[in-house]
Formats: structure tokens, sequence, C-alpha cells
């Protein structure tokens, strides 16, 4: 038997990086769609902690505080203050610079939304007070970004004003 001395053809060589290369393209698409899939989570829980941070905050105080009575609600729904036993607290919703403020006088914080590009505050967010004899309070807050299934985040807080507990 006649053994075959010369090496690799050019041919089974070019099948060889034709076939290596297959593999690395279908592996890079799958690190990249893993990869957007990771920012993708990154961005939704940024933004649910910082919608749980300002909910826990701003709810606290309405529980704890016992809110008696809601004043100074603007026209376009931005800001209103809010009245409880001791003390009294506004809250400032500014979709232009991303910022929501709240707390007691002297005491106000700025909250800013995460720093992730494409993500807004929206104009759409307002603060709602339906006075009547069990009157309440309803805070909408809606961020927007293009990640989000249907392009927004919103939460809302909502409590009575002046209920018996």
């Amino acid at each position: 038997m006649k053994l075959n001395k010369k090496g690799i053809t050019s041919v089974e060589l070019l099948v060889c990086f034709i076939i290596i290369a297959t593999i690395v393209v279908s592996m890079y698409n799958l690190i990249l769609n893993y990869r957007n899939r990771e920012q993708i989570e990154e961005v939704n829980n940024e933004v649910v902690s910082f919608a749980n941070n300002l909910q826990e905050v701003i709810q606290s105080d309405f529980v704890m505080g016992h809110l008696v009575n809601v004043s100074n609600v603007s026209n376009d729904g931005y800001s209103a203050t809010f009245t409880f036993d001791s003390y009294t607290t506004t809250l400032k919703i500014d979709p232009d610079r991303g910022v929501i403020s709240y707390g007691r006088s002297g005491e106000v914080i700025d909250y800013e939304i995460p720093g992730i590009v494409d993500l807004m505050l929206s104009p759409d967010s307002k603060i709602t007070y339906i006075p009547a004899a069990n009157g309440y309070v309803k805070i909408d807050i809606i961020l927007t970004h293009p990640n989000f299934s249907d392009e927004t985040y919103s939460f809302m807080i909502n409590c009575p004003v002046n209920y018996i507990y």
C-alpha cells in the first residue's frame, strides 16, 4: 500500500476555514444577542430599583404621617403640597430635568432618574387630587425607554386623604 505524503490540499484547507468561520460567526451572534438581553435586564433592574425606592419614601410618609390635606396642586399636575398631622411635604415632578423632588421644607431630596441612555421622565406623569368626603391623591410617574415592552414603565401611588385609622 502506498501512502500519500503530499500533506493537506488547498481545497481541504479552504473547507476547514469555511467551517471555522461559520462557527465563529454563529458564536458571535449568540454572544451579541446574550449581551443585548443582559443590557435590557440591567435597564429594567435599575428602573425598578429607582421606582421601589421612591415609592417606599413617599408611601411611608403617606401611611405613617397620616395624610390630612393636599393643596397647591399645579395646573399641569407636576407639583403639590401634602399636609400631615405634624408636618408638610412637597412633591415636584420635572420631566425636563428628569428629577422628582420630595421632602419636608428644607429637607427636599432630588431623585434623579437613573442615568441610562434614552431613559426619560414622561410629561404624562402627574399628581391628581380628587377632593370629596373620602378624597384621595393619585400620583402617576411614567418613565419611557425603547427597551420597555410598550416603551413605558409606570408606577402609581394612591392614598386616601384624611382617612381614619
